[in-house]
């Protein structure tokens, strides 16, 4: 619906441009300014046809595409269209109305040559002129921050990517050194052969993970969101847990000759080592490993890869890449370590916290080693 603007004309007046006209000039654009109003998501202006008006918006928002690619929004004292009504070409590209009704001020071709007669063109295409170098300079400016991000974005994957091979290097040489070390650990504690190649192997992480160039923040290890991190990780941790029980009552109930008859089987230490210590360092165990499957392997992931399926991909990498570190004592257990360690990519992936992530490992693998004998 259109009508002729009968009213005081501020609400146009005030545009850029005709600034510097006199009340005199301004009353002769008057009439030819005419309110209109478009309903949320409709067409105002479609690319290819031709541009024989022009509008400025004085409620709402409207979105600027060239296919289906959006180049800008526009509100308030915006002007659309008016590149095409100058030049008689047609439209560049579409606008369509925002999420709101939009209310605009319409001139059309034929009032447009009636403003542009008299003596008031020179002052307009002044206005113009300047709002048009304006426009370059502000759209020069956005590129070259958009360029800046872009190259901040692609240095911080070129890290990555070199950060990940080093990790990879790193655990090509601690699975040979494992295998390596097959018949001396034979010989003692299998435990205290894997945690002196592990802690070299996280030192290894630790080192390279300073010299990346990378963020701490991108190794989850920062304290920021701690709490809301450890606040979701016991919950999960519980019912995992919880989970853990119910499958030792299956295991007895299905299989008691195998399993035994007790839910509760804890740890039977055969030699004169203190539970506690072994405990403790099964726990130091857990967090070297989850700082190099974790922090140092998915963390960087996160930053290298992206794209739809990105997160799952780093998930899955870190994971089986931690199910490594478990080949050296049974394949069954390397196997069996792939399901918490997914919980444990997926927690990470949702907090990036390193420490809650080690917490829930201890929780775990305490309950699974130590007190249902399920490992």
């Amino acid at each position: 619906m259109e009508t002729t603007v009968a009213t005081v004309y501020m609400r146009w007046a005030s545009n850029f441009l005709f600034e510097g006209l006199s009340p005199q000039q301004l009353s002769v654009i008057e009439p030819h300014m005419k309110l209109v109003n478009f309903n949320p998501g409709e067409i105002l202006m479609e690319e290819g046809e031709p541009g024989d008006f022009m509008l400025l918006i004085i409620d709402g928002t409207v979105d600027i595409f060239i296919g289906e690619l959006m180049l800008a929004k526009r509100g308030p004292q915006d002007l659309v269209g008016l590149m095409a009504l100058i030049e008689g070409c047609p439209r560049s590209a579409t606008v369509t109305a925002g999420k709101e009704h939009v209310k605009a001020f319409k001139i059309d071709r034929t009032s447009w040559q009636e403003i542009m007669s008299g003596d008031i063109r020179a002052q307009i295409l002044h206005n113009y002129l300047i709002y048009q170098q304006n426009t370059i300079r502000a759209t020069d400016a956005k590129r070259l921050e958009e360029a800046r991000v872009k190259l901040k974005i692609e240095q911080m994957r070129v890290l990555s990517a070199r950060f990940f091979v080093q990790m990879v290097i790193g655990l090509i040489i601690f699975t040979f050194a494992l295998g390596s070390l097959n018949e001396f650990a034979a010989q003692v504690e299998t435990t205290y052969v894997s945690f002196g190649v592990l802690f070299v192997y996280a030192a290894w992480s630790f080192v390279f993970s300073r010299q990346s160039g990378l963020p701490k923040e991108a190794f989850g290890l920062t304290m920021k969101n701690f709490k809301p991190a450890i606040k979701l990780t016991l919950a999960v941790s519980m019912f995992f847990i919880a989970g853990m029980f119910i499958l030792k009552w299956a295991m007895i109930t299905l299989a008691p000759e195998t399993y035994g008859s007790k839910i509760i089987s804890v740890y039977e230490n055969d030699s004169s080592v203190p539970l506690a210590f072994i405990i403790v360092i099964y726990s130091m165990h857990a967090v070297m490993q989850e700082y190099i499957a974790r922090a140092c392997i998915q963390g960087g992931l996160h930053q290298f890869i992206s794209g739809k399926g990105a997160a799952i991909t780093a998930i899955v990498l870190a994971t089986l890449m931690f199910s490594v570190f478990h080949l050296m004592l049974d394949m069954r257990l390397a196997l069996l370590t792939i399901i918490p360690s997914l919980l444990w990519g997926f927690l990470f992936y949702r907090q990036r916290n390193f420490v809650a992530v080690a917490i829930s490992h201890i929780l775990i693998g305490i309950v699974a080693i130590f007190i249902l004998g399920i490992v």
